[in-house]
């Protein structure tokens, strides 16, 4: 099977999201909202803690 590789375009310059990487307070943060009645929607998904880097950098 070939791979099918889509052309990703990035803007000239950083990305206003290049800050110090993620602290522990911000994945403690989810823990807790995933851990209360507030998250009783959301089932079986992976949730990055990473300020959107990895839609960023691909």
């Amino acid at each position: 099977m070939e791979e099918v590789k889509i052309p990703v375009e990035f803007p000239d310059g950083g990305h206003p999201l290049e800050q110090a990487p993620g602290k522990p307070e911000q994945v403690a943060n989810l823990v807790l909202f995933l851990a209360s009645d507030e998250s009783f929607h959301v089932t079986g998904t992976e949730i990055f803690v990473d300020g959107a880097e990895l839609l960023l950098r691909g």
